[in-house]
């Protein structure tokens, strides 16, 4: 499976909006993760990896968990990287918080 920058974009839109609870763009996330096929867009493989990496904790719903989760503004910044809104920089969003 080719995963390209669009489908991220949609899921992520359709997580803010409501039409997807976390949990499910967690495993949705996780799932594509595990794919033996999974190809990403040529170019992006970096910015979606980091980004599945990131919407895949939110299949965990445990609280200890959540100090794992995206806060709202990681999530516009990726949103905004998949859009070419913005060059993605991997230092402006941590990738985990302890």
């Amino acid at each position: 499976m080719l995963l390209m920058r669009e489908l991220v974009v949609e899921k992520i839109n359709d997580f803010l909006a409501g039409r997807l609870e976390q949990e499910e763009i967690g495993w949705w996330a996780f799932d594509l993760m595990v794919e033996s096929s999974l190809e990403f867009e040529p170019g992006y493989h970096t910015l979606l990896s980091d980004v599945l990496e990131a919407l895949r904790l939110f299949h965990d719903t445990e609280p200890i968990m959540q100090q794992f989760y995206l806060e709202g503004d990681e999530l516009l910044y990726y949103l905004r990287c998949l859009k070419g809104e913005e060059l993605y920089r991997r230092n402006m969003v941590p990738h985990w918080k302890v």
